[in-house]
């Protein structure tokens, strides 16, 4: 009968045809309270990294990095190389840093804000079209090397520079100030101490 394969396919977890529709639950959707996105992001521009040059793809830099030794000693290894790509954004960016040593080709991928950079210093500007210079790979010798700026090329490269780490320090100063107003914010205010200091004395 009709209820009996009801009861069958209700036991086996199948809707029967000509059964009703099950009632599906209604989806709830979070959202982010509006003050969330501007904390993680006063959170990560905390610990970016100061000072730093502004580097792209193509340029050639010297990079140092941190080295574990034994008996919990560090010491920094400084190594040359050229930027072939870059990904990410903010505390998330990442730069692919090739060299040759003894005819081998030798790539890192190094966040920039890690710890384990100490420096990046930058040598010269790369003459390139590319954002991803993947084909050094194949090159070797002077086919490997890029050709530096020169002339009135190097003069506008220099300006843009110069105008990119002017709003770097500006930002950087500006997270300075920031983190101030919020450690002076949170510090005691010292006329709420005077008032809690008569009121313990009376009592």
């Amino acid at each position: 009968s009709v209820a009996t394969m009801q009861a069958c396919a209700h036991r086996q977890g199948v809707r029967a045809f000509g059964a009703a529709r099950p009632a599906r639950a209604a989806c709830v959707r979070v959202q982010a309270s509006s003050g969330l996105v501007p904390l993680v992001e006063s959170m990560q521009r905390d610990q970016m990294k100061s000072g730093l040059p502004k580097i792209s793809v193509g340029d050639s830099v010297r990079v140092g990095l941190r080295v574990q030794e034994a008996k919990g000693k560090t010491r920094t290894q400084s190594v040359d190389g050229v930027i072939i790509a870059e990904t990410g954004t903010g505390l998330g960016r990442n730069v692919t840093f090739r060299r040759v040593f003894q005819g081998i080709g030798i790539e890192l991928k190094l966040p920039v804000h890690a710890p384990v950079v100490d420096y990046i210093t930058l040598v010269n500007h790369g003459r390139v079209r590319r954002s991803k210079l993947y084909y050094l790979r194949d090159r070797i010798g002077k086919s490997a090397k890029l050709k530096e700026i020169v002339g009135a090329a190097k003069s506008k490269r220099t300006a843009q520079v110069a105008a990119a780490e002017a709003a770097m320090r500006a930002d950087d100063e500006a997270r300075a100030a920031e983190a101030a107003a919020r450690q002076a914010a949170a510090a005691p205010k010292p006329e709420a101490e005077a008032e809690e200091a008569p009121a313990a004395g009376s009592a």
